[in-house]
């Protein structure tokens, strides 16, 4: 008797807990590393509206760089993932707008990941700014609920040890010397 009744209690209380819905609130405070052939886990940063990443935004030659984070929602593709300056290492950076990551996922492109306001003309033709989302701890666009697209690259700038960050929607126009990235929200680990 006693078997049967805790059998019992016992499916009705995982039924109940299999119906309730689950939902993450938005996360802020999110930082993104590029992992590749030529970086080791280097954070994105904002430079005059575009990504990149390496060593550090301040040796970025830009009218405006700095380190951010994300509030994003892992679990909805229909909200934009926005940026926010990082205070505490560039204390007189501040945007005077919402700005969220874009992509270009056209087919042939290979552009370069931004940040705009989602209802601003500044947008590049094709531009997305939602249907962003992990699988694992990786960075993912969404294409549809069976097609997670990983195709962010690297590409090399003038400065020593700082990459552009592109989307590459299998483009032969790829430069030379740019390698695939993972874009991730493990940091490096120190040594």
């Amino acid at each position: 008797m006693f078997f049967k009744t805790f059998a019992i209690l016992a499916f009705g209380a995982l039924s109940t807990a299999a119906s309730l819905p689950h939902r993450r609130s938005s996360e802020s405070d999110v930082v993104l590393y590029c992992y590749g052939s030529t970086s080791n886990g280097g954070p994105i940063f904002y430079a005059d509206g575009l990504a990149y990443f390496g060593m550090s935004a301040n040796t970025l030659d830009a009218g405006v760089s700095t380190n951010i984070s994300f509030t994003l929602d892992p679990d909805d593709t229909t909200t934009a993932w926005t940026i926010q300056p990082n205070t505490t290492t560039n204390p007189n950076v501040s945007f005077n707008e919402t700005l969220d990551m874009y992509i270009v996922p056209t087919d042939g492109s290979f552009t370069q990941v931004g940040f705009a306001s989602s209802n601003s003309s500044s947008l590049p033709t094709g531009a997305v700014t939602t249907g962003f989302s992990f699988f694992g701890t990786n960075v993912a666009y969404v294409e549809s609920s069976s097609n997670y697209d990983m195709m962010f690259w690297g590409n090399a700038t003038t400065t020593d040890g700082i990459f552009a960050l592109y989307w590459n929607d299998g483009s032969d126009d790829a430069p030379n010397g740019s390698f695939a990235v993972t874009v991730k929200t493990t940091p490096p680990v120190s040594i």
